[in-house]
């Protein structure tokens, strides 16, 4: 702070004196004008009087207004300290509880894009309907140490049968295990792509399987939520996404708080052997 204000100083005062040098050589000429030595020195009298005059009066008030430049110099260096950017994100999360845009359907790239850089990824859905396009990106994810967490519904439940029935409440002919079919499908293809997980890396990659109702899909990527509802006929992915940012945002921390509870209820599966682990869980 001293350091900011003293070259300030210093600068002030050299603008004053260079202001007081002016106006006093305004003076002086005002001075040898009345003496009449002013046109021997101005060549003839080809410099202008009223020039000169303007000059020395510019000058003078100037000279007068510095206290007051100093005044808006001062008020500039305090806005600068403030963190404006900061107050900004205070009054968002104040007003708009971290909500800071409502796309119209779950776009991957989006969040492909939140998780190249993710320390943490969670993805909640009752299964993955768009897991193809985003399991470079969740593999690239854990082979750099992130923590990839995914929770699907139970498939052998009664929550999936009665999803199942809502999809199809769309009019649309669905097969009448469509969810236990999707989640199946998630899970061998997670086990897959755990093939091309580096050895040391595959403990990031952790999946459970949760048997309750969920009340949202979630796309999480650090502070970044990409939120879903579930609605009659319609795949969540297929529907306006909330997207939130900021962990300690009022949203974020409901959201969060969500995915925690799920994840104590959920039991962990084992990739290698997720089949036969379903039935252990079943029975």
């Amino acid at each position: 702070m001293e350091r900011g204000i003293m070259p300030s100083r210093m600068r002030h005062r050299a603008e004053r004196f260079g202001l007081a040098l002016m106006a006093f050589l305004g003076i002086v000429v005002l001075v040898l004008d009345l003496l009449g030595w002013l046109d021997r020195f101005a060549a003839g009298g080809t410099i202008p009087k009223i020039t000169l005059l303007v000059l020395s009066t510019v000058t003078v008030v100037l000279l007068l207004e510095v206290d007051r430049f100093q005044a808006l110099d001062k008020l500039d260096t305090r806005l600068g300290l403030l963190d404006i950017e900061e107050k900004a994100r205070k009054l968002k999360d104040k007003h708009y509880a971290g909500l800071v845009k409502v796309h119209p359907h779950l776009v991957d790239d989006i969040f492909i894009q939140y998780v190249r850089s993710a320390k943490k990824v969670t993805i909640l859905n009752t299964w993955i309907p768009n897991l193809g396009p985003l399991l470079d990106a969740l593999v690239a994810a854990v082979n750099r140490g992130a923590e990839v967490r995914i929770l699907l519904l139970f498939p052998n439940s009664g929550v999936a049968k009665l999803r199942t029935a809502a999809l199809l409440a769309g009019g649309v002919k669905k097969p009448d295990d469509r969810v236990k079919i999707g989640v199946q499908h998630c899970l061998a293809e997670l086990a897959n792509a755990r093939e091309a997980i580096k050895e040391r890396r595959r403990g990031c990659l952790r999946v459970k399987v949760y048997n309750t109702l969920p009340s949202i899909s979630v796309y999480r990527a650090d502070g970044h939520y990409l939120v879903g509802m579930f609605l009659h006929g319609q795949l969540a992915i297929n529907l306006p996404q909330f997207e939130i940012d900021g962990a300690n945002s009022v949203l974020a921390q409901r959201v969060q708080g969500e995915l925690d509870t799920l994840w104590k209820i959920g039991q962990e599966l084992d990739l290698d052997d997720w089949d036969n682990e379903l039935d252990l869980i079943q029975r």
